[in-house]
This record gives structure tokens, C-alpha cells and sequence, in this order.
């Protein structure tokens, strides 16, 4: 299922095939077109990678990094690839390019079984909550790996 899937760093002329996967998958939480453009604009320490096949984005990853600390900002699949290992695929390629010795930090959503599942099987642990954090009222977990 992997055949054929290149990953690269996103540019502007990704940011509506991002965002029409946001709206797929995060329903009424996604971000906003704003919000995604301004991941695109590429600042020191800003990188956002997608995955896609025949030039078709199936998912993103963006993230942000000051110095040796890396925060895990948004990551999606699009829901008619979700389960195909695009997710954990991606995810480690994200991970490969952080330097090492490095802190990594995430937040998810305490119901969303396979994003938590996804994060355990590369080591992350949860280190704190967040209640009452997304829009539905529902408790984020931070997680956190050292690199």
C-alpha cells in the first residue's frame, strides 16, 4: 500500500488539498485556512510534510521546533486512506528528520483511539492533560518522547 507514496516539506500550493483534509478529518475543530497558510510560509523551525501519491496529498504533519525541543502541531490522514499505515509511515519519516537528543511534545484528543495507539508504538508517553481543551469540551493528553 506504501508503493508509489513520496513524502516532501508542503508548500503554499498545498494549503487547500491540507485544508480539505482538516475539514475531512477534524470535522468542526480544523483549522482555519489562515492558520494552515501561515504553517506554509516555512519560518525557522517550521516544517510541514505531506505524503502523496500521483501528486494526490493523503495526509500532512506539521510541526515546529526551537532549539532542541519539537512540538508535534497537526497530523492528518485523509479518512478514505486512514488504517492503510500512511499514518505511522509518515510519522516516522517525520521523526527521522528531528535532530537527535531531542524532546518531542504532542497533543490528542484523549477519545482518539488510533492517533493514541499511533503515538504509543513510537514511545510517546502521556505526561499531562489538558480538560475541557478542544471546542466539544473533551480532555487532551500531552505526550511527550525523548529523541
Amino acid at each position: 500500500m506504501l508503493k508509489n507514496k513520496t513524502i516532501r516539506k508542503a508548500n503554499s500550493e498545498d494549503l487547500i488539498p491540507i485544508h480539505l483534509i482538516e475539514q475531512d478529518v477534524f470535522n468542526h475543530e480544523q483549522w482555519t485556512l489562515e492558520m494552515i497558510d501561515s504553517e506554509l510560509k516555512n519560518f525557522p523551525g517550521q516544517s510541514t510534510w505531506i505524503i502523496e501519491e500521483s501528486r494526490l496529498i493523503l495526509g500532512y504533519c506539521m510541526t515546529r521546533m526551537i532549539f532542541n525541543e519539537t512540538n508535534i502541531l497537526n497530523m492528518a490522514i485523509k479518512s478514505t486512506h486512514q488504517g492503510s499505515g500512511l499514518g505511522p509511515y509518515l510519522f516516522g519519516y517525520v521523526l527521522d528528520q528531528l535532530p537527535t537528543k531531542s524532546s518531542i511534545y504532542l497533543e490528542v484528543k484523549q477519545g482518539n483511539l488510533p492517533a493514541l495507539k499511533l503515538y504509543h508504538s513510537f514511545g510517546f508517553q502521556v505526561i499531562n492533560s489538558r480538560r475541557n481543551y478542544y471546542k466539544d469540551g473533551s480532555t487532551a493528553l500531552v505526550m511527550h518522547l525523548e529523541n
